[in-house]
């Protein structure tokens, strides 16, 4: 006869998938160290690697495992083993997890709509783990509407010596450096208006309507009302406005706003498929206080002290945030 389970050990399962799932999807920098200790834990579990030495048989015996660890010096190895036999967690061995970083970066699912542009598009993209839960916000009142928004990121590198950033372009590279930088995936804006996923335009009246990144809806619905647009396309070497259509868009820039990202200023409409401008690219400044955040403190979040003092930012780092750029007190 099978026995029924106790219902503490369903509870018991229940909640321990529960963890399991947390940990497996979480984004927050604190449930990110959570997932590296626990592996960190399992490395070092005994039952991993079935030990060559018979289980003692009483407590001299173990009193001798301890005594010989003390002598040869292990302590690490002797705090694990009481801490095992005491049922504990053991502090991790020393230089263990040194490579870690506060925050990181995790990888979100992107958008790969159908059409021409799908086929380069990556499946994920990589985003500063601390600004990743708004974005997918964002993400998902696109989505909810119909639309797509294809984004490109670059895993931030950290320049080497002699290559420290400099002139007007300063800024966002040490931006996009530091996670807090995005841009649109290339091939899914400005190549044909009526079929892209998105698109440079304007509203066709009044005539002094800014030109502005918009979502085209994708799915069909009607939710979204049908509008007079302007829009653009480039080639290569020039770009051209399209006569007035009418086409459900939607306009990315409030939706990206609320959760931090901000078009680069000033704003720089497109000049050729090379030159896309500044209205498909966002920086994100959440967090960083004006005379108060240092370039070091953003650093120390992404990257290890060593990793920063073989950089070209190295000198730089007591740079203060002024509320526009990083600059020397």
């Amino acid at each position: 006869m099978t026995e029924t389970p106790a219902p503490e050990t369903d509870a018991l399962d229940d909640l321990t998938a529960a963890l399991v799932e947390l940990m497996r999807t979480g984004t927050r920098p604190e449930v990110l160290d959570a997932q590296r200790v626990l592996l960190m834990r399992l490395a070092q579990q005994g039952d991993l690697f079935p030990s060559r030495v018979p289980p003692p048989l009483n407590i001299t015996e173990v009193g001798g495992y301890l005594n010989l660890l003390a002598t040869d010096g292990h302590t690490d190895l002797r705090t694990a083993a009481v801490a095992s036999a005491l049922g504990l967690a053991a502090p991790p061995p020393s230089g263990l997890g040194a490579s870690a970083v506060a925050v990181g970066f995790v990888a979100l699912v992107n958008d790969r709509p159908e059409g021409a542009a799908r086929a380069g598009i990556p499946a994920t993209v990589d985003v500063r783990a601390d600004l990743a839960a708004p974005l997918s916000q964002a993400l998902a009142v696109l989505r909810a509407a119909g639309c797509a928004l294809p984004l490109r990121s670059v895993r931030p590198v950290l320049p080497p010596p002699g290559a420290a950033p400099a002139g007007p372009d300063r800024d966002g590279v040490l931006l996009g450096v530091l996670g807090r930088r995005l841009s649109v995936w290339p091939t899914a804006v400005l190549a044909d208006p009526a079929t892209d996923p998105l698109a440079v335009a304007r509203h066709d009246s009044p005539p002094t309507d800014p030109l502005r990144l918009v979502s085209r809806v994708l799915d069909g619905s009607t939710t979204v009302p049908q509008e007079s647009w302007v829009a653009v396309r480039c080639s290569p070497v020039a770009c051209t406005t399209d006569a007035a259509a009418t086409r459900r868009y939607v306009d990315v820039d409030p939706v990206m706003a609320d959760v931090g990202w901000q078009h680069p200023t000033p704003l720089a409409v497109p000049s050729t498929g090379r030159e896309p401008g500044s209205l498909v690219v966002w920086q994100n400044v959440t967090g960083l206080v004006p005379g108060e955040t240092t370039l070091g403190d953003e650093l120390a979040l992404l990257f290890t002290p060593a990793q920063v003092a073989r950089s070209a930012l190295a000198g730089a780092a007591g740079e203060v945030w002024d509320g526009v750029r990083f600059a020397t007190g």
